[in-house]
């Protein structure tokens, strides 16, 4: 996040406040510059990676994010970002978000498999479109991934790959000994919550999924795939 605000900030300055090779410290050449396509890519980037910031668990984030939610709303409208040196302080504020946690997001991230990854990716982009019944339904297929794996690590030999998700919950629970545990029981209830509303998200029933449900299991998700007890317990057990 900080090279890319950084590539942002610098990208933007040539673009629309430099005029015949020289930087402008005040007014752009164009006072529409933020609706413009080249602006825009870097500003919708830059407003879903904060809207969803505070899934991955981080206090300074947490902290931060009502400010930096503020900031990247004013980055959207020409009156607050006509002068470069309000353009340049709402980036590094944003900048200035992320930079004091950055080695503890990649080890946050450093956790997760590549599938995990791609899952999630497809969960929050169907979260931030508004699409609650696909987000659900991607972020307990990371989930579920993750418990397949964990129990195919310490039984091999189950065939739990032909089971649903709610039969492969069933059959951990019932045989934590088996599995070597590596389920921490403050996560046992989010899979069977996780498991009701994913028959809610993929079959035709008349129960609503709102955002709010969404955001609930999204951040459930992370909290459940971003344990690091998890973690120590599959390498020690």
């Amino acid at each position: 996040m900080v090279d890319f605000c950084d590539k942002f900030k610098k990208d933007i300055i040539e673009f629309a406040f430099t005029q015949s090779g020289t930087i402008l410290n005040d007014n752009p050449t164009n006072v529409w510059y933020c609706w413009t396509p080249r602006y825009q890519q870097y500003w919708t980037n830059l407003n879903d990676i904060i809207s969803v910031c505070g899934m991955l668990g981080i206090k300074w984030l947490d902290d931060r994010q009502s400010e930096m939610i503020e900031r990247v709303k004013w980055l959207n409208t020409p009156d607050t970002i006509q002068q470069r040196y309000f353009f340049e302080s709402h980036i590094d504020c944003i900048k200035q978000g992320f930079e004091p946690v950055e080695s503890q997001i990649k080890e946050k991230l450093q956790l997760l498999d590549r599938e995990e990854i791609d899952r999630l990716n497809e969960a929050l982009r169907c979260y931030l479109e508004g699409c609650n019944h696909a987000a659900i339904a991607m972020s307990v297929s990371a989930i579920e991934f993750r418990l397949l794996s964990l129990m195919n690590s310490k039984c091999p030999t189950a065939k739990l790959e032909e089971l649903t998700l709610g039969r492969l919950i069933g059959e951990y629970l019932s045989n934590k000994q088996k599995y070597g545990s590596v389920i921490p029981e403050k996560h046992e209830p989010l899979l069977q919550h996780c498991n009701v509303y994913r028959i809610f998200s993929v079959h035709p029933k008349k129960e609503r999924i709102t955002k709010a449900i969404a955001t609930s299991i999204i951040n459930m998700t992370f909290a459940f795939l971003l344990d690091e007890d998890m973690k120590r317990r599959t390498e020690t057990k």
